[in-house]
């Protein structure tokens, strides 16, 4: 009995297992609380439960025979071994709190719902993405073929120009231009500068697009696989009744220069044609401002395209490219009206969490009737797009526009929350929203990428 009383006593007199097994026991039940996902869904609420008793208990344990040791110490006179015990508790809870900060770290926590955003979505209105935007980075193109002619292949003045007088210019451009990865060897529409998917109307409902590359042979380099060549001008080659689908063209620009256009849709052949046709016609318009003022800052102008428009409230626009199910494009306009940093938050709307979380210069002017362009997040420098997008920075090049924001298989569908807030340089005003709108968007599913990365323009 003795000898029990002489433990109880030198516990309180020397608690410091004590305290080290508290600390470890906070520290424990922290762990299913930061990572929620490693508890079964019907076992999450009662585990979090304990878990957050245990965080709340264990400190106060600890902190009880904290005091209660030390008061003893200092009433026998004391002192030294009084600030000792207390030096050892706060040391010992300063290095569970740190051990707690890494784990929180790397448990990626999502930021508390703020204010006005409650956790009651019902009122939400939920969008398809399937605005058309503005920029030039903007990589779906819609299309009118309806009335457009296939006696021939579309005439295209502009590239042919382009090509025969200023193909330094126009490899230029073609080098900066949007893309939607840069895996060498990869000969796929998905792979080369300068794509495009030109999206014609669809009564039918039935999926149907034009994807369109430019590809640059340099003397001795075999012609693409699989295509035709065709002149601006000249027929159509004949397709055979049997032909399975409508073969994939390629126009030849006169020098080094080819246009690929695949048709992807139904096989009817005036519908695949004037598609192919509206395509390049729309391609060569947009070359038009080049061929008129064949110079350097033309390049960067048709690159940057149109950046202000009239307008005093936030709008954001978000597309899905049809050709690669998961992927987005955003831009945002708005006008903030001082030096700031634009956070750019996706939540799902089930539960809260932030999905994705990219940030980005704002730009701004004192006219309150001007709103500026955003890309989301094509205006993002590479280092930050790497830090962003994780793994999916080794599918798209940092000169793509494209991102994604949930790895899995695709086809699953959920409702996320875009939130748009604004960070003002001076640290004296609050963060405030900008807009809030929700989309029915899906997981990506990445690919196994087994050659390494390059950003080498392959035009």
């Amino acid at each position: 009995m003795r000898s029990h009383l002489f433990s109880v006593w030198r516990l309180i007199l020397y608690p410091t297992l004590l305290h080290i097994l508290s600390a470890a026991l906070a520290f424990l039940c922290a762990i299913p609380i930061l990572f929620s996902e490693i508890t079964p869904a019907f076992a999450a609420d009662i585990t979090q439960a304990y878990a957050g008793a245990g965080i709340v208990i264990a400190p106060l344990v600890s902190v009880a025979f904290m005091v209660l040791s030390v008061v003893i110490h200092m009433f026998r006179l004391s002192n030294t071994r009084a600030f000792t015990q207390l030096l050892k508790w706060a040391g010992i809870w300063a290095c569970t709190l740190g051990c707690y900060i890494l784990l929180a770290i790397a448990a990626d926590v999502s930021p508390p719902q703020d204010p006005e955003s409650p956790h009651s979505h019902t009122a939400d209105t939920i969008y398809t993405p399937q605005d058309q935007l503005n920029g030039p980075s903007s990589l779906v193109i819609p299309i009118s073929p309806e009335k457009t002619a296939i006696d021939t292949v579309a005439a295209a003045p502009n590239l042919i120009a382009l090509e025969q007088e200023h193909e330094e210019l126009f490899n230029s451009y073609l080098n900066q231009s949007p893309r939607w990865s840069g895996q060498e060897g990869d000969d796929t529409f998905y792979t080369k500068p300068g794509h495009l998917i030109m999206v014609p109307p669809s009564p039918s409902g039935i999926p149907a697009l034009v994807h369109v590359c430019f590809r640059r042979l340099v003397e001795g380099d075999p012609l693409p696989q699989g295509y035709v060549v065709v002149t601006p001008g000249s027929p159509f080659p004949e397709i055979p009744e049997d032909s399975p689908q409508i073969p994939d063209y390629a126009v030849d620009l006169g020098k080094n220069h080819l246009l690929l256009l695949a048709w992807r849709g139904s096989t009817h052949r005036e519908t695949a044609l004037r598609a192919i046709n509206a395509a390049i016609e729309a391609i060569d318009i947009r070359m038009q401002p080049l061929r008129d003022a064949p110079t350097p800052e033309t390049v960067q102008s048709m690159l940057q395209g149109r950046t202000t428009y009239p307008g005093t409230e936030p709008e954001l626009r978000l597309c899905e490219p049809l050709a690669q199910n998961g992927t987005y494009q955003a831009e945002l306009y708005a006008n903030p009206g001082e030096p700031g940093v634009i956070l750019f938050y996706i939540k799902d709307l089930k539960n809260g969490d932030t999905l994705r979380l990219l940030s980005l210069k704002a730009q701004y002017s004192e006219n309150p009737h001007e709103l500026f362009r955003h890309d989301i997040p094509g205006s993002l420098p590479q280092w930050s797009r790497e830090a962003s997008d994780g793994g999916t920075v080794h599918i798209f090049p940092h000169n793509s526009p494209i991102f994604t924001i949930k790895l899995a298989p695709q086809r699953l569908h959920f409702d996320a929350a875009f939130e748009i807030k604004f960070k003002p340089s001076d640290v004296r005003r609050p963060v405030r929203t900008l807009l809030r709108r929700c989309y029915k968007v899906q997981t990506y599913d990445s690919p196994s990428i087994e050659t390494p990365r390059t950003d080498a323009p392959q035009a």
